[in-house]
C-alpha cells in the first residue's frame, strides 16, 4: 500500500489536534523508510518479477526487521513514547496517536501484500493479497485516503488562500505518485528502489510540515 497509508496520517489530526500532519505523514511511513535503507543495504530483501501482481512487480521474500508483527509493535511502542517524551501539550493522547498511526502501516499492508508480512521473524506469513487486483486495490487506497483527507478538513481551519489551496495539491500530488509506479517500467535494481522510496517518504513528509503552516486547529462548534 502507498497512498492509503496516508488516510490514517490525515485523520489522525482530528485525534489529537496538537499533533502535527508532518509527524503523522512520517508515522505512517516510518515502517517502509527504514525498509527502503535496508533494502539499500541488502539486510531485506526483494526479487524484481514482472507481473508478480497486478499492482507492482515486487516480491518482498525477506523483511522481518520492519515488516514483521513484532518489529511494528516495536516501532508503534518507541515512536509513540518518543512522542510523548518531546511533546509539549497532549503528551499521552499525541504519544497514542502517534503510536497507532504507525502500527495502522502493518493493517493497511495486510488488506493488499500477498502473504509476506511475518507474524514474527521466521514465522507464518499473512497478507489478504488485494494487489492480485488492480482496481479494487487502487479503490481501497484511493476511499483510505480521501476519508482520512475529509477528517483533516474538518478538524483544521485554513490561513488564508494559501491554506485553501496546499492540502488539495498535497492530495493531487499523492494520487499522481501513485500512478506513477503502477504505469513505469519495473525497475532492475533493488538498491535504487529502496533508497528512492525511503526518499519520497521523506519528500512527502516535508510537503505535509508546509501544509502545517497553511492550517491552524479548527475552532470547537458552539454548543447548545
Amino acid at each position: 500500500m502507498f497512498i492509503g497509508h496516508y488516510g490514517p496520517a490525515f485523520a489522525g489530526v482530528r485525534a489529537a489536534r496538537s499533533v502535527p500532519l508532518w509527524v503523522l505523514f512520517l508515522a505512517v511511513q516510518a515502517v517502509d523508510i527504514a525498509w527502503g535503507i535496508l533494502v539499500a543495504l541488502d539486510i531485506e530483501k526483494l526479487r524484481i518479477v514482472p507481473g508478480f501482481t497486478e499492482v507492482n512487480a515486487f516480491d518482498l521474500y525477506f523483511m522481518p526487521y520492519t515488516h514483521s508483527l513484532p518489529a511494528t509493535l516495536a516501532f508503534s511502542l518507541g515512536g509513540g513514547a518518543i512522542y510523548a517524551l518531546l511533546a509539549r501539550t497532549e503528551q499521552v493522547r499525541g504519544g497514542v496517536v502517534v503510536g497507532l498511526a504507525i502500527a495502522s502501516h502493518w493493517s493497511t499492508d495486510l488488506l493488499v501484500h500477498v502473504p509476506d508480512l511475518a507474524l514474527w521473524p521466521g514465522g507464518p506469513r499473512v497478507g489478504f493479497g488485494l494487489w492480485q487486483h488492480f482496481w479494487p486495490a487502487m479503490m481501497l487506497e484511493g476511499a483510505l485516503l480521501l476519508l482520512g483527507f475529509v477528517l483533516y478538513l474538518g478538524a483544521t481551519s485554513p490561513r488564508g488562500l494559501v491554506g485553501r489551496v496546499a492540502p488539495l495539491v498535497l492530495l493531487l500530488g499523492l494520487a499522481g505518485l501513485q500512478i506513477i509506479p503502477v504505469t513505469a517500467p519495473p525497475a532492475e535494481d533493488a538498491a535504487s528502489i529502496g533508497l528512492s522510496s525511503a526518499l519520497v517518504f521523506v519528500l512527502l513528509t516535508g510537503l505535509a510540515a508546509l501544509v502545517d503552516w497553511t492550517r491552524r486547529p479548527a475552532s470547537p462548534s458552539p454548543r447548545g
